[in-house]
């Protein structure tokens, strides 16, 4: 259990060894993939591996080499040789401090990324006490709200629960893991400060409806009564209670002594953080609008704030998205989740200092999108993409107890989610010149029952991007949102899908299924080869975007999140910090195709022979 229990410790001695192997294995697997470091097998099968690092330590471990290159290590089999001793590992930290000389990390950037991944230690072992008597079955059968808070997080940062900025209070109260609900804080904020954008059909009236009841409205009201705030001049913003004490008071107190802020208090529907803590779901009304809300904390490499660049044409980007979901017979699978109204309120000074540190222009604003639960017909629930490969305490996951209830065998059920899931945003791509980072936060899969019927995509304020060529398609969006948003080269927007869906999560996926299930994972690439091949067949037209946007090429980018914040540190900066390339990766995909047709050739011939 996480505490502090009577006695001041945070966790149970056993849970915190496990959390510590697991935390071990995830880096040596994904430093691994990244090329930060390179295990070498000590056996031909490739089955017992040996890590030796600059500080003279050396681990060894059992593991197995995926088709993407990453090794799936057994945490168990860990084991620490140093000056003639072998021990189990069960100490996350003391890795890193071994591997520091070889990851080049220096001084300050180690002890500060210590404090990251201790805090994700202590959110995991939170997370696992909560799991450990759920099966993969039962963890299947949670509303989407509730799997988030057991999920165990970004599947390609060690220190995927950074949170620097809370202390274990702010996790009890805030994390999602603890399961607690927030109300939100209310302000009063000047309307000629304030920069607001709505969906035509949207009014301020529901965006409050959204958040409180009928009661909560009137008291709301009354509050500002009292306070003497007038509608013609200051608009309502819910902020994040914690931002509100943590940063607000104090960052904004000039503008609260002139009266252009005007604090309230705390009113309306209890709401629950979703994975990525800064949104928040309405636990009362499901199908209500989620609330994105800045919290100025460092969690998985970045400041979570809201940038107000986006805010005035989110609401008429996704708009347009979802008219051309609406309208193209090969996005019906797809929905988007509109953003129907922002709000962003700059501060006085940070937002006029050329190239402050983004984290300081991002501290107060608000967005409210659509609910992935809402307009579903009876039998449908959306289920976050990120959570098929969690496993359970037996190592089975999600993924694997879907396909069992859903009746259908492995490579059917992949080709339903395939054809839910990536035909449409590659479609998106090619048709529209649009490219999204569908990592595993920003996906949620429509199921109905345990089948994959349709998807769900968000965050398109800095999730999204436009192609640098002149589609005749993308001239139907308004010329200040093209303007707003940021154009890219063909290539540039492939690798949003295939580094952010295929290579973030399909590889967890693939692997999970191959781990468990046995599920070679070349059947598991060809599957998805051939639902996009068929897509292709039945889009002719485009057979100049296909070329432009080939996903077939026999290399594909490698990208690596964990050696940049290795190399820059934890520095201010102006703009969030951009990943690495290392050497390409062989792409699963290619390989997949060429195996199968391989096979069929071979096939043939035998069948020739025997007449």
């Amino acid at each position: 259990m996480l505490g502090p229990l009577p006695d001041g410790r945070a966790v149970e001695h056993e849970s915190w060894r496990a959390i510590n192997r697991a935390a071990v294995a995830k880096m040596v697997s994904e430093l691994a993939y990244e090329e930060a470091f390179q295990p070498a097998p000590l056996d031909r099968h490739e089955t017992r591996w040996e890590l030796r690092l600059a500080s003279g330590v050396t681990y060894r471990f059992d593991a197995m080499r995926r088709i993407w290159g990453q090794l799936t290590v057994r945490p168990e089999s860990l084991v620490r040789l140093a000056e003639g001793r072998e021990l189990p590992v069960d100490d996350a930290v003391a890795f890193l401090a071994d591997a520091r000389e070889t990851l080049r990390i220096s001084p300050p950037t180690f002890c500060t990324y210590a404090r990251e991944l201790y805090n994700t230690l202590m959110a995991d072992a939170r997370i696992l006490a909560a799991r450990t008597d759920l099966s993969a079955g039962d963890l299947a059968a949670l509303p989407d709200t509730e799997l988030q808070r057991l999920l165990d997080g970004h599947p390609k940062a060690p220190a995927s629960k950074g949170r620097l900025g809370w202390g274990l209070q702010d996790f009890a109260a805030y994390a999602p893991e603890f399961g607690g609900t927030i109300r939100l804080f209310w302000l009063a904020a000047a309307r000629d400060r304030c920069r607001l954008s709505l969906a035509p059909d949207v009014g301020e009236e529901s965006l409050l409806a959204a958040a409180l009841d009928e009661t909560e409205i009137e008291r709301l009201k009354a509050a500002c009564a009292e306070a003497g705030v007038s509608f013609r001049t200051h608009l309502l913003l819910p902020v994040h209670p914690w931002q509100w004490q943590g940063m607000l008071a104090a960052q904004f107190a000039s503008e609260v002594a002139a009266g252009r802020l005007v604090p309230l208090g705390a009113f309306g529907d209890p709401f629950v953080p979703q994975q990525s803590l800064r949104t928040l779901a309405n636990t009362r009304r499901a199908d209500a609008l989620h609330v994105k809300l800045p919290i100025t904390i460092l969690n998985t490499s970045a400041w979570r704030g809201v940038p107000g660049k986006y805010m005035d044409v989110g609401p008429v980007f996704s708009r347009w998205l979802a008219g051309c979901a609406r309208h193209d017979p090969a996005l019906q699978p797809l929905r988007v989740l509109e953003e129907v109204a922002g709000a962003f309120y700059p501060h006085p000074h940070y937002e006029h200092v050329p190239d402050a540190p983004y984290q300081f222009c991002e501290m107060l604003g608000v967005i409210w999108r659509e609910s992935p639960d809402a307009h579903l017909s009876d039998g449908r629930r959306p289920m976050m993409m990120g959570a098929l490969p969690q496993r359970d305490a037996s190592g089975r996951p999600i993924v694997s107890a879907l396909i069992a209830r859903s009746g259908l065998g492995h490579a059917e059920w992949l080709d339903r989610l395939f054809g839910a899931v990536a035909v449409p945003l590659y479609h998106f791509m090619c048709r529209y010149g649009v490219g999204f980072i569908a990592h595993g936060q920003n996906v949620t899969v429509i199921l109905d029952g345990a089948i994959p019927v349709g998807v769900a995509i968000k965050d398109f304020q800095g999730d999204a991007d436009l192609v640098d060529q002149a589609f005749p398609e993308l001239e139907t969006l308004p010329e200040h949102v093209r303007k707003t948003l940021k154009r890219r080269p063909p290539a540039h927007l492939l690798q949003h899908l295939q580094t952010g869906q295929f290579a973030s999560v399909l590889r967890f996926l693939s692997e999970a299924l191959a781990d468990h299930d046995g599920l070679d994972e070349t059947v598991f690439y060809a599957t998805l080869a051939g639902r996009l091949r068929r897509y292709q067949a039945e889009h002719p037209e485009l057979s100049e975007r296909f070329a432009l946007f080939d996903l077939f090429r026999p290399k594909v980018p490698r990208i690596a999140i964990n050696r940049v914040r290795f190399a820059i540190g934890y520095g201010d900066a102006g703009e969030r910090p951009l990943p690495d390339l290392g050497t390409d990766l062989d792409n699963p995909l290619h390989i997949a195709e060429t195996a199968h047709s391989s096979r069929a050739t071979a096939r043939s011939l035998l069948s020739g022979a025997s007449l």
